[in-house]
């Protein structure tokens, strides 16, 4: 006769206090790497740089742009994709568990981003 394996099942963990419930994870390579082009090429890309450009010297202009975008920009932006991937929380609670006194920077982050999505958003109705 074969024996029969049972599988052990882990008490859930529902309904214990302070515990939150597993966070989505992204399905593939592609929709995350889409998600991260969309976050960094957003409408002030599109419509304001040309502009600025323009006002600003044209070609002479690309030259400190990139250096800053190199230097600044791209560094910063992978530091904040890997804390978020790393910890697996979202900003107000991240910069609140690695320096008390930060946690400001995580809600303004917050903020600044729903300000944002409220400006686009104008934009995009008008």
């Amino acid at each position: 006769m074969a024996k029969e394996v049972e599988k052990q099942e882990k008490p859930s963990k529902e309904g214990q206090a302070g515990d939150e419930p597993p966070r989505d994870q992204w399905g593939g390579h592609c929709d995350f790497l889409l998600s991260c082009l969309g976050y960094a090429v957003g409408l002030g890309n599109i419509w304001r740089f040309p502009y600025l450009c323009y006002k600003n010297g044209g070609g002479s202009f690309l030259v400190p742009y990139i250096i800053m975008l190199f230097t600044i920009g791209l560094p910063l932006f992978f530091f904040e994709l890997g804390l978020g991937q790393y910890a697996g929380i979202g900003p107000a609670k991240l910069f609140g568990k690695l320096y008390p006194a930060s946690v400001g920077v995580g809600w303004g982050m917050v903020i600044v981003a729903f300000l944002v999505v409220i400006y686009y958003n104008m934009i995009i109705a008008c």
